[in-house]
């Protein structure tokens, strides 16, 4: 059987699907536990955040919510730490595929606009702080290994803050290679912009806690201005994020607008109301939008013209035929047939009125004579 004949099962295919993401997300989640981070004797770098955030975004949210709880649970059992030991981070894995599955409810079925990414990453955000607060409160009510503040440095920052970095980066770049995300102007900007401003926020905390890491008096003093560094660049990740946004809508906006009239122009409507904006700036926008302006009235200008020659065309053509139809009736043999019978009814009409005519004086000659 050829390959390209074998089909599974959607279930099966979904089934499949899953667990060879688990069992990825397991096998980096159990390497990665070799670059903890600063005090977190638990929290590790993980890249491999987004993929949860992924599998929920294209496959739905069972997909997403299975691979991050199965993943986790694997990658625990493989570095020793047992299988529900930490229950909790289970279930937060999850939540990091759940909660962008539903994505598919709220009409996020792909990314094209500026409006469809800014919720995207939103809900990354969003998904890594529910995450969080679901692992730290079932911490508190049940498990109890957590003391604070001591946990807030050990625990919640490192998780918080690299989740959230790592997934609003690589997040998008998966979902392009799937072509989730619609390569437009408007997310090809966001996605430069943003990238752009979150490499050169990381590069620069990063730097700057490296350059006065060693002066400070203690570890605990370093270990603060690590999460401290994490914490702004998160901000300013996001304030550059919305940043980026503004400066992208601003951008394409204009270029939206003239791919409407464009479609408009296409559609045979030449009114353009959609360029009543673009008209008042100064800028080369507006002296675009004035030349398709023009452009579309002469375009009118020169159908309607031609729809008038067409009218007039087909009011000649509609007489030629006329007169051709009617040639061809009249030197048809059947017509000539018939106009030599109609010429023989009238000659024998105008026989018999003859005869008539003179049976009618050949009486009154007889009466006359009587």
């Amino acid at each position: 059987m050829k390959l390209s004949k074998f089909h599974l099962p959607k279930g099966l295919r979904t089934l499949i699907l899953i667990i060879t993401a688990a069992l990825v997300y397991g096998f980096l989640n159990a390497h990665s536990n070799q670059m903890l981070l600063p005090s977190a004797p638990f929290i590790a770098l993980r890249p491999q955040v987004a993929l949860p955030f992924f599998l929920g975004f294209v496959f739905g949210p069972w997909v997403g919510f299975l691979t991050g709880f199965l993943g986790n649970m694997i990658g625990d059992v493989s570095c020793g730490y047992g299988c529900w030991h930490f229950w909790n981070w289970h279930i937060a894995n999850g939540v990091y595929g759940l909660i962008p599955g539903f994505a598919h409810y709220l009409g996020l079925k792909e990314i094209r606009t500026l409006r469809s990414f800014v919720m995207m990453e939103a809900i990354v955000v969003t998904t890594n702080v529910i995450a969080i607060g679901v692992a730290v409160l079932a911490d508190l009510f049940w498990l109890r290994t957590m003391q604070f503040p001591e946990s807030l440095n050990s625990w919640i920052l490192p998780a918080l803050i690299t989740n959230i970095v790592l997934s609003f980066v690589l997040v998008p770049l998966l979902l392009v290679f799937v072509k989730f995300i619609v390569i437009t102007v408007e997310t090809r900007i966001t996605l430069v912009l943003s990238w752009l401003i979150v490499s050169i926020v990381a590069i620069s905390a990063t730097a700057v806690t490296w350059t006065v890491w060693n002066d400070l008096a203690s570890q605990a003093d370093s270990i603060q201005a690590f999460y401290s560094a994490g914490i702004v660049t998160v901000l300013v990740v996001i304030a550059g994020f919305l940043i980026s946004v503004f400066l992208a809508h601003h951008i394409t906006d204009p270029l939206v607008s003239l791919g409407q009239a464009a479609r408009q122009i296409e559609e045979g409507e030449y009114r353009l109301p959609v360029l009543d904006t673009l008209d008042k700036r100064s800028d080369e926008f507006g002296q675009l939008s004035t030349m398709m302006r023009r452009m579309a009235s002469q375009v009118e200008a020169r159908e309607t013209r031609l729809k008038n020659q067409v009218t007039e065309l087909k009011i000649e053509i509609d007489r030629t035929k006329q007169d051709e139809d009617v040639r061809g009736i009249v030197e048809s043999d059947y017509f000539k047939t018939l106009r030599q019978k109609a010429r023989g009814f009238r000659t024998m009409s105008r026989i018999n009125k003859e005869e008539e005519i003179n049976d009618a004086t050949s009486k009154d000659d007889e009466s006359s004579s009587i």
